[in-house]
């Protein structure tokens, strides 16, 4: 399992806020670091994503992405808003869908058009909702899970918590040592 954290300003010295992800992913995947640049779009375009299509919105923020080569969505990034996401597998007896938006997917879409952390919420919520979570999360060889996601905010110093397995609970604070406890009653409401 992967490991994501946030220090939020009341937990650093310079009240900087600090955000981090190892990703677990298959041994020999290339992860390529990558930005891309603020795009407007015409009305009624779409987005491949890794498996599916999906309408592009009108406008995306910039991003700067850790992702696996093969796939469109990311391990986690940043974009210039300040928003930061990372996501998690989370292992439940809910089945996967055969096709869907990936969890990594999701991490990227939340970065292109989420202005802030809980917009990024919103956009990930919402997409889970229309298209669900589904596709094989490897290259080589089968290997679904559903996500939990960390997406920071550096204007608003928030933190939220949120997991692509319906009802979508979620969680947000502005204490660092308050979120550490609620991630863990997220991933305990999961189990």
């Amino acid at each position: 399992m992967c490991d994501t954290f946030v220090a939020l300003p009341d937990a650093t010295v310079d009240r900087s806020v600090i955000f981090g992800k190892n990703s677990d992913r298959p041994a020999g995947e290339i992860q390529d670091v990558v930005t891309f640049a603020a795009q407007t779009y015409s009305k009624g375009q779409r987005v491949q994503c890794t498996y599916i299509e999906i309408p592009q919105v009108e406008r995306t923020y910039a991003v700067i992405l850790s992702k696996p080569r093969w796939m469109w969505g990311a391990e986690m990034g940043a974009n210039e808003c300040g928003v930061a996401i990372g996501n998690e597998a989370v292992w439940t007896t809910v089945s996967c869908q055969a096709t869907g938006l990936l969890g990594m997917d999701l991490v990227r879409l939340g970065l292109e058009r989420g202005e802030t952390a809980l917009a990024a919420l919103h956009v990930i919520i919402n997409l889970l909702q229309q298209y669900g979570q589904g596709g094989n999360c490897a290259e080589h060889f089968s290997f679904t899970y559903h996500n939990s996601f960390l997406i920071a905010d550096c204007q608003l110093n928030k933190a939220n918590t949120g997991s692509s397995i319906a009802p979508f609970p979620a969680s947000k604070t502005t204490n660092s040592l308050r979120f550490l406890q609620q991630l863990k009653e997220s991933i305990d409401l999961l189990k």
